[in-house]
């Protein structure tokens, strides 16, 4: 057996603490039976139990699973032993949840049971993949969120962990949400209408089915990044090549969903290909927001990029490339596409093109910022950086338009009514610019004074 899941195991698992929580549930599974209503069940009390003891509470042990090692001075010494990436990152997920699980498995019976003598034991089945999937996907997330602070040397304290419980959380709120629409019956307040089936790249598929296979894909891919993540806390080097597979991955997937659209007036030129471009696009841009955010961004590592670039070793250069370069790529390719679609479309006829290059343009300055602002002193650059971004997209707008000076939003972001590609010069006048200052050979040789270029495997 994994030694770190079994160390968990005898941790979480001891039999006062089993005991107490059979007895527990059993109590509020009684008091549940006896004093239900009617439209209220003891399945229903059983979900209130699954959702908090394995997404609440299973979150913040999740959470805690690394940073709790930390706090207590022991994760040095497990990083000096002989465990792979693998076997500790499972360790952490299943072992210090395993106690929720624990309950969870209990509270899964009653639900289950119910759902069979009502439903059939199909819709238990598909219950059962919904309940452990929304149960990995919350603790994966968190896990996930303290291994980025970690990697980053955070502070960790209570606040800290609440916000790693709360991304895992919110990833199980997103997952019950949109379960919630397919299946009224896991609705723990409202009922929803439920939708039968979903449309996605022109084909009509089952929606139970079609949310299933997602939520299972997603809960790989998550777990994926802990396990990516863990190499990289062990001090070892992680290829690109899984992170182009979920650019891929989500791209396809998110592109499907074009018939959701509707072709108002501002999208009446948009045919099939060009809204799932659009949608790609959108979800790489977003990615990117979030890459530039989350990963550290190193100069003495730029540094690198660009003199294997200038060498010409491309293999080296494009296995050292962030997360955030890569995403920030494929929206710019997806733009350059969809534009191209545009105009080849609807040759002389005035299109969103110059809208969609103006908004790459801003999506190019934000990405230098980031990059610009940690390279100055200090460890705030990323709260600087947001901090500048909401002065140019709320702040600085808000002023100028109320002092009558609507016609200079388009230096801030994309606007509809600016004339013809101004807004999109404009837009990569400034990306442009603040990329070559980001870049600039002066500010790299600055940063690394005093430092040693470390290797590749230092930082990937």
């Amino acid at each position: 057996m994994n030694p770190e899941f079994q160390r968990n195991l005898w941790l979480e698992l001891s039999p006062r603490r089993l005991i107490l929580m059979s007895v527990l549930l059993a109590l509020a599974f009684g008091a549940s039976a006896l004093s239900a209503g009617e439209g209220y069940t003891v399945a229903d009390t059983a979900r209130w139990l699954y959702y908090a003891i394995v997404v609440g509470w299973g979150t913040r042990n999740a959470a805690t699973a690394v940073v709790g090692e930390i706090r207590d001075r022991t994760w040095d010494m497990q990083l000096l032993s002989a465990l792979p990436p693998g076997a500790m990152m499972w360790g952490k997920l299943f072992g210090s949840t395993s106690f929720n699980w624990f309950g969870g498995a209990i509270c899964l019976v009653v639900i289950l049971g119910d759902a069979a003598a009502h439903q059939g034991v199909a819709a238990a089945a598909i219950g059962l993949v919904y309940y452990l999937a929304v149960g990995v996907i919350a603790q994966a997330a968190a896990l996930l969120a303290s291994l980025v602070a970690v990697r980053r040397r955070h502070a960790h304290s209570r606040l800290d962990v609440f916000v790693y419980q709360a991304v895992g959380i919110a990833a199980a709120l997103a997952v019950y949400w949109v379960w919630s629409i397919v299946d009224p019956a896991s609705a723990l307040l409202a009922r929803k209408p439920a939708t039968d089936f979903i449309v996605w790249w022109g084909a009509t598929l089952d929606a139970r089915g079609f949310l299933i296979v997602s939520l299972a894909a997603f809960a790989a891919w998550i777990v994926s990044g802990c396990y990516r993540e863990m190499r990289l806390e062990l001090k070892m080097r992680n290829g690109s090549a899984v992170w182009l597979g979920f650019l891929v991955f989500i791209g396809l997937y998110v592109a499907g969903f074009d018939a959701w659209l509707e072709k108002d007036k501002l999208m009446a030129g948009y045919d099939a290909v060009a809204l799932r471009l659009l949608l790609a696009m959108t979800a790489y841009a977003v990615l990117s927001y979030l890459m530039v955010i989350l990963e550290p961004k190193d100069r003495v590592q730029y540094r690198w990029l660009g003199s294997q670039l200038s060498a010409a070793h491309l293999g080296a250069f494009f296995a050292g490339l962030q997360a955030w370069m890569m995403a920030y790529a494929a929206a710019l390719i997806c733009a350059g596409a969809l534009i191209a679609r545009l105009e080849l479309a609807h040759p002389g006829v005035q299109t969103d093109a110059a809208l969609i290059a103006a908004g790459i343009g801003f999506l190019t300055r934000d990405m230098a910022l980031f990059v610009l602002m940690r390279s100055r002193p200090g460890r705030r650059g990323d709260l600087a950086t947001l901090g500048i971004l909401f002065a140019l997209y709320v702040l600085a707008p808000a002023i100028l338009k109320g002092l009558g000076f609507a016609n200079l939003l388009l230096l801030f972001f994309p606007q509809p009514d600016a004339p013809s590609w101004v807004g999109a010069g404009f837009a990569w006048a400034e990306g442009v610019g603040v990329a070559a200052l980001a870049f600039s050979r002066a500010s790299i040789r600055r940063s690394s004074a005093g430092r040693s270029e470390p290797s590749p495997a230092s930082w990937r």
